[in-house]
């Protein structure tokens, strides 16, 4: 029929997939929070910001590349350890798996034949023992169903006492030397332990700054496609202002870098933040929807007392930490027992002991009230003054360990910190009663982190305090406007989009990198970029193994989160026996891993030996342990079948910072043991809270 119109079919919209009890939909930021590696994340921000405050060459271009060389064997180890710890199996043959591959090869292109094997020879060789120790080790833990602690354990000895027996027969000492002479030692050289000198590269800063902005600008989009609702057509009134802040944006910014003095850079600073704070509210404005929702646009006539109570311990908390400056010197290095006067001393022995008594009574008495028996009395009081006790003398250690000084550093960090997190909550309740509420909360955060910023900046006479910490703080009170005035104005999403999920998803993963790229070049060729030609320079040295530890953690994370052998090495650490009822190839699996781990320890073995053209026996004794911290650090469970490779190599890279920041702080050097201690405890803490958070979203 020609005369019938026929309607056009609309245009099919986004698959949106709406949440149940079962599946909610989580933001970025709330994805992050739950994430296995989040305390890992967190810790490794706290630690690295608490020595560059405290050690002079702690931050530096090349105390950072001397970290990451430290951390990278500890790294690629600690991916493959955790992958087998979320399998359920522990190798405690892995650290000793590094010396043992290492002498191997030093002693075959020595001995091997009289005449020595060829490089080649010696490292495949290496190679196919570890990948057998490894099958050996899966093999008889999957058909004896002996505990895998037992069976490396095992490993562990024997691998050591072959060690030593052959490094001492042949060598007639516990290391083996002198292989840069070996055939073929140059090539291997190159690809396992090669050092990079960088040459002169004017361009430099340029191009850091280009790839962090763009960087920056990926992020920020990202961000905001997985957290707000877009509007069905873009509104192009608020496009010219957004080109007006991006232009002020960049005019601020260029200018900061051809100025100079306090009036100029307060300016051009002013200009840039406002340009940024334009420019991403415009822009956002135009591209999502405004926020309609009635519950948060009402005006809230009183102010809940969670709220309040939430801005008056933030104000406090970051007020008493603009005032320890004034309190505790930087210059005093005494311990705190000692600062203290006198009588101050038994004032705090006392208040810990009776803080530990009234923490004891206050967990004791109701259970002695419920079922009252005669010996309950003397249980509670007993108990009260064991906790009182301890209390006491931990107070007292702490502040005999403890200088002035590092005190410090601890209540400043400590209490920002606190301060700073209760605004934000406190801004996040008052967003689900009012928008004003919200707005004055969060500007209340703004004003807090301003202040802390001239408080740093007027106390320190140091150049990165003054300039690079004040900086930072207030580029995070900028960003903190501008999500401030976003999350008031704009439609925040409830629902997965997948499209614009997936969208969101690549531009933070290709922000991230691009921002990860500039540093690497800041930090590589932080020594030439107005070297003259001719001048004697002492450059930074990166190093190979560097690389190799972020390949082997992408390749970990990539299988661990995007491949099928992933999904069967979480099942398999969950419940073995489950995991075989689906169909999963438990067995094959857990042996996979342990050839892994044996490769990829005679890799960081090979890698060691050709750096330093030797290798003592002992290398790697008691590394599996650090490995196995460092995982957990990261977020893995000691149970199996929870956990995350990139919280594995940050906890790495933690575990390294501690040791170099604790000398370049000048402190105690056997103070790294205690910190790791508090380091792996805290972290414990942490991960245990945030695994319950995300089972919780669930």
């Amino acid at each position: 029929m020609s005369g019938v119109a026929v309607a056009e079919k609309p245009a099919e919209p986004a698959k949106v997939v709406t949440a149940d009890e079962r599946i909610a939909h989580r933001g970025p930021i709330q994805r992050l929070l739950v994430s296995p590696e989040i305390g890992a994340i967190i810790g490794a921000v706290l630690v690295w910001a608490f020595f560059w405050g405290n050690g002079r060459t702690f931050g530096t271009a090349a105390t950072t590349l001397i970290v990451l060389d430290a951390a990278a064997p500890l790294g690629i180890m600690a991916v493959v350890v955790a992958l087998l710890m979320i399998g359920g199996e522990f190798d405690l043959s892995s650290g000793v798996m590094t010396g043992a591959t290492g002498i191997m090869v030093g002693l075959m292109v020595k001995y091997f034949m009289r005449t020595g094997a060829p490089m080649w020879m010696a490292v495949g060789a290496a190679f196919i023992v570890a990948g057998a120790i490894g099958f050996f080790n899966g093999s008889l833990v999957n058909r004896t169903g002996l505990p895998s602690f037992i069976v490396t354990l095992a490993t562990f000895f024997v691998l050591k006492g072959v060690t030593l027996v052959l490094a001492k027969r042949l060598e007639h000492k516990v290391s083996v030397s002198g292989v840069d002479t070996a055939k073929g030692y140059k090539g291997f050289y190159r690809f396992f332990a090669y050092d990079y000198k960088p040459n002169n590269f004017t361009g430099r800063d340029v191009v850091f700054l280009s790839l962090v902005l763009l960087g920056g600008a990926l992020l920020i989009t990202g961000l905001l496609e997985q957290s707000f609702i877009r509007r069905s057509a873009l509104n192009t009134k608020f496009v010219p202002v957004g080109t007006v802040g991006v232009v002020a944006a960049g005019l601020g910014f260029a200018m900061l870098h051809r100025t100079d003095g306090v009036a100029n850079n307060a300016l051009w600073g002013i200009v840039a933040a406002v340009g940024v704070v334009v420019a991403v509210v415009a822009l956002a404005t135009s591209r999502y929807q405004p926020r309609t929702d009635q519950a948060g646009a009402s005006a809230a006539r009183s102010v809940p007392t969670t709220v309040r109570m939430l801005v008056i311990g933030g104000v406090v908390s970051v007020a008493l930490a603009s005032l320890a400056p004034l309190v505790l010197k930087r210059n005093e290095r005494r311990e705190i027992l000692r600062w203290f006067p006198s009588s101050v001393r038994v004032v705090v022995g006392v208040v810990a002991a009776l803080t530990g008594v009234a923490i004891a009574m206050r967990h004791m008495w109701p259970r002695t009230r419920e079922r009252f028996q005669w010996y309950r009395p003397v249980q509670t009081l007993l108990y009260a003054a064991c906790v009182g006790l301890l209390l006491l003398a931990g107070s007292l250690a702490l502040f005999q360990l403890t200088t002035v000084q590092a005190l410090r550093a601890i209540a400043m960090m400590a209490l920002s910190a606190l301060g700073l997190s209760m605004l934000l909550r406190a801004r996040a309740a008052a967003g689900r009663v009012s928008v004003t509420l919200q707005l004055a909360v969060g500007a209340v955060a703004v004003v807090a982190i301003v202040a802390l910023a001239f408080v740093v900046r007027n106390d320190s006479g140091a150049v990165r305090f003054r300039s690079g910490l004040f900086a930072a703080m207030l580029i995070g009170a900028t960003a903190l406007t501008a999500n401030t005035l976003l999350e008031t104005r704009l439609q925040k999403r409830r629902e997965m989009h997948e499209r614009a999920d997936r969208l969101g998803r690549r531009l933070v993963a290709g922000g991230a990198a691009l921002v990860v790229i500039g540093l690497m070049i800041r930090v590589v060729f932080t020594n030439v970029s107005n070297v003259k030609p001719g001048a004697n320079q002492a450059f930074s040295v990166t190093r190979m193994s560097i690389l190799w530890w972020i390949i082997v953690t992408l390749v970990g994370a990539f299988v661990l989160t995007k491949t099928k052998w992933g999904n069967w090495i979480f099942a398999v650490g969950g419940n073995k026996e489950a995991a075989r009822a689906i169909g999963v190839p438990a067995a094959k699996v857990k042996t996979a891993l342990f050839v892994t781990v044996s490769l990829v320890g005679c890799f960081v073995g090979v890698m060691v030996l050709l750096r330093f053209t030797s290798v003592q026996a002992s290398q790697g004794d008691g590394s599996e342990f650090l490995y196995i911290i460092a995982a957990v650090v990261g977020g893995n469970l000691l149970t199996g079948g929870y956990g995350s490779v990139v919280g594995a190599s940050v906890g790495a890279l933690i575990i390294a910072m501690s040791d170099n920041g604790i000398g370049s702080a000048n402190w105690n050097s056997d103070g790294r043991f205690a910190f790791k201690g508090a380091v792996l405890l805290i972290a414990v803490l942490v991960n245990n809270y945030t695994r319950k958070k995300a089972q919780e979203a669930r």
